[in-house]
């Protein structure tokens, strides 16, 4: 069934208590945005939102993907999760009929809200600290034995899955979409895990009990090195997604530059030359953590250190979809997906909402017209702490990782603009960039045949990643309103067969003009913020004029016929 998109979320949600269902959420209040709106967080198939209700925190889960046998998988892990009664797992219910939009009823997930910090952002604030590093291997160390004792498996260890709390004593795991539970032996895995954490030839046909095995031993290794030399955080470029080690990394592991500088520790030689043994073996010879540790089940790969990286292994492989902050186009069609966005700041405007609330908006561009914007509300600048952007942030290179918010459109005086944005809540999801850095990675903008479109569900893209890809097929996320308030209309045959001529129609895009950010806060719109239409390619292939042909034949035979 299709769901609907982040812009019918948008529209209903400001009315929660019409939209829920769920007699305790509908009741709550929804953390919104500086423009009023509800914030929405990215966590795969599933749109997170805050609600307070009852003097509860909950996360309510609003699925806006099509996943696979969605209701069977959620009801068994569910009772798996009821039925090991861990700490490490939140309880949750899964509401067959939760929400309402335009009319038609939509599952839910209601989760309690777990404590804590992320592990992303517990590392980035931690990781010169050894004892709180000590007590995190050792805990994650527990984890990674309980889901070995109870053969099930979570199936996306990393850093922003993972809640950390107590100096690194207590770890709860968060995102449940994943999971492999006995009950699912024998289904297709449904999503394979933020990359800088999976083994390079994980594929959809890998789902059982040993999905976590390669995440827990690069965790491992990456806070034992950071426990003997923190300065590897910023030589790395360690950001939330990416600890120490990136899906590069894997790939050709003799010629990566962090592989080499942990060889240098007498302590962890051993250790990361086994793990590029298992990155460069079989997905299925992973040891377990505990194995691992023992030097036991280590692939028999002959690994060269120092070698020339291949061109397929200097592409750089992020764990989002690359897009370029001046291309609006580009980053339209990721609305209401997680994203890396790469820009160089044009302008940084710091204000005050009409509820006397401080903002601050990061420009990529001129201001006016289409745009693309970061939007740091007033929650947002507690998080990031002292280090607010300002003047001397222009001319910076910035990588920003985050969801895409519906298009908004304004007007400041006689000037109207549509904006794109990402809104920020933490300050890892900004990191800046060097020069070189960063048009290394613009270098993938855009690559839809290497890069995965959230949170790398594609096993096909996952496969061709550091080979020879195939064409996407992926095409813009289009909006989906007419399936939820009423009945497809039949369609004619010669109808479906110029859908179906379409369909196989290659889709030209091209860059869209160098676009710009906003000033000025807006109030929230009663309604979605309207999406755009994008413009027509002017250049036009042979398939194009051969598709042109065939419909006027079609017409004209229509017409006398």
């Amino acid at each position: 069934m299709p769901y609907p998109s982040l812009e019918q979320y948008t529209e209903a949600l400001q009315s929660p208590h019409i939209a829920i269902l769920e007699p305790e959420l509908k009741r709550g209040t929804l953390k919104t945005t500086g423009l009023g709106l509800p914030l929405a967080l990215c966590g795969g198939f599933a749109l997170t939102y805050t609600v307070e209700a009852n003097g509860k925190k909950f996360a309510l889960r609003c699925f806006h993907k099509e996943s696979r046998e969605l209701e069977k998988r959620y009801a068994a892990i569910a009772s798996k999760i009821k039925q090991l009664n861990s700490p490490y797992f939140l309880p949750f219910e899964f509401i067959r009929e939760g929400i309402r939009i335009q009319g038609a009823n939509y599952p839910i997930v209601k989760m309690a809200w777990a404590q804590g910090k992320t592990l992303a952002e517990f590392l980035e604030n931690e990781h010169k600290n050894k004892g709180a590093l000590q007590q995190l291997r050792g805990s994650l160390g527990k984890l990674a034995d309980f889901i070995e004792r109870n053969q099930i498996a979570h199936g996306d260890i990393q850093p922003e899955n993972l809640m950390v709390s107590g100096n690194g004593a207590t770890i709860q795991l968060i995102d449940y979409d994943g999971m492999f539970v006995d009950v699912l032996n024998g289904s297709k895995a449904t999503e394979y895990g933020q990359v800088n954490f999976q083994h390079p030839k994980r594929s959809g046909d890998h789902f059982n009990q040993h999905l976590d095995r390669f995440s827990f031993i690069c965790l491992d290794i990456a806070i034992q090195s950071l426990i003997i030399n923190p300065q590897l955080w910023s030589i790395s470029n360690s950001e939330p997604s990416a600890i120490l080690f990136r899906r590069n990394d894997y790939i050709d592991p003799g010629s990566s530059a962090i592989f080499n500088e942990v060889r240098k520790l007498p302590e962890l030689k051993n250790q990361i030359e086994n793990l590029a043994k298992i990155a460069s073996g079989n997905f299925g010879a992973i040891p377990s953590l505990s194995d691992f540790q023992q030097g036991k089940g280590i692939s028999n790969v002959l690994i060269s250190y120092g070698v020339k990286a291949t061109a397929s292994t200097h592409l750089y492989q992020g764990a989002y979809f690359v897009c370029d902050a001046t291309n609006y186009q580009q980053v339209l069609a990721q609305v209401g997906n997680r994203i890396e966005l790469i820009g160089r700041v044009h302008s940084i405007k710091p204000g005050w909402t009409q509820n006397r609330k401080r903002y601050v908006f990061i420009n990529f561009s001129d201001w006016r017209g289409r745009a693309v914007k970061l939007a740091i509300w007033s929650d947002g600048l507690k998080d990031i702490g002292p280090n607010v952007p300002d003047d001397a942030w222009i001319g910076k290179w910035l990588s920003v990782t985050g969801l895409v918010d519906s298009p908004y459109d304004g007007q400041a005086g006689s000037v109207k603009y549509t904006h794109l944005s990402i809104t920020i809540n933490a300050k890892g999801q900004i990191q800046k960039l060097a020069d070189g850095e960063a048009r290394y990675r613009l270098g993938s903008a855009g690559q839809k045949q290497v890069m995965p479109i959230a949170s790398s569900r594609n096993s096909d893209i996952l496969q061709n990643m550091g080979g020879t890809a195939k064409p996407s097929t992926t095409t813009a996320p289009q909006n989906t309103s007419h399936l939820a308030s009423k009945p497809v209309p039949q369609k004619s045959t010669n109808q479906q067969l110029l859908d179906n001529m379409r369909a196989k129609t290659p889709v030209v895009t091209q860059p869209s003009a160098h676009q710009t950010v906003s000033n000025i806060p807006l109030k929230p719109k009663s309604s979605s913020p309207g999406n755009k239409q994008a413009p027509v390619p002017k250049n036009t292939s042979w398939g194009t004029w051969i598709f042109l042909g065939v419909i006027a034949l079609l017409v004209f035979r229509g017409c006398t016929g």
